[in-house]
């Protein structure tokens, strides 16, 4: 496979990137350690307040929704994203979620009944590939229902070459975040850093050879050292800061 150069649009890297199936892109939301992290901070949010309705923005392919719906199997899960196949394979494997194909990054056309429905939406890792990143959260406010939550990760610190060749445009300060949910009509509730050291040295240590780490562990099955080195980062990051770092988390409330 041949990555698209940086030079590329950031709409078609993404497109590229995030519409493609690879069994390695697979394996590393399944066992590495960085997005197991942040789906088990976020389950861990949604089971402070368990939803009725859920929503979840950049959905992919559903693999958050279906743990949701494992933990609260009476919730009513409603997953979004751009690409029309994907919301199709979804709609065949998973006809009991809803599925909704809209640009996140524009103030696009929400249906009636969504409106206002929602107790709990979800935007993982979403933010920083957009354009106008006040535009995916005013979406999730008109979604949330009063007093509604946003809960959002996302990361901080400099956009690295692994970063933006995987169509990443900007990232956020805690601060900014903050006051960007001020500005979208969120009242925050919580917005804070974590990872450090383990999360950050895994980053500066991909961009050393972005071509190969993208190669290594986005395109084929990942094999024993593979696994072995996503043990290790797992085992590790149980030493990360909960208060540092380049991962970002925030909640918010409408």
């Amino acid at each position: 496979m041949v990555w698209l150069r940086v030079s590329s649009a950031p709409e078609e890297i993404n497109r590229f990137y995030y519409e493609r199936v690879a069994p390695g892109v697979h394996d590393y939301w399944r066992k590495m350690a960085a997005p197991r992290f942040r789906v088990a901070t976020l389950l861990r949010l949604v089971d402070e307040a368990p939803p009725r309705q859920l929503c979840d923005l950049g959905c992919g392919g559903g693999q958050f929704l279906l743990q949701v719906q494992a933990r609260y199997p009476g919730a009513l899960l409603c997953g979004v994203d751009l690409s029309q196949a994907q919301i199709e394979l979804n709609r065949r494997l998973h006809p009991d979620i809803r599925w909704v194909c809209l640009d996140l990054d524009q103030e696009a056309e929400l249906p009636h009944d969504l409106q206002g429905a929602c107790d709990t939406v979800v935007a993982m890792e979403l933010i920083e590939h957009l354009a106008h990143p006040e535009a995916l959260l005013r979406i999730a406010l008109r979604l949330a229902r009063p007093a509604g939550r946003l809960l959002l990760s996302t990361q901080s610190g400099p956009v690295r070459e692994t970063e933006r060749r995987v169509g990443h445009r900007r990232h956020f300060t805690a601060r900014e975040m903050h006051n960007l949910l001020i500005q979208t009509g969120w009242r925050p509730v919580r917005v804070w850093n974590c990872g450090f050291p383990f999360h950050d040295l895994s980053k500066w240590y991909a961009n050393r050879n972005p071509q190969a780490m993208l190669r290594r562990f986005g395109e084929g099955p990942y094999g024993l050292r593979e696994d072995l080195i996503c043990l290790v980062l797992r085992l590790l990051f149980r030493l990360n800061s909960r208060r540092r770092g380049a991962q970002l988390f925030a909640v918010a409330e409408r």
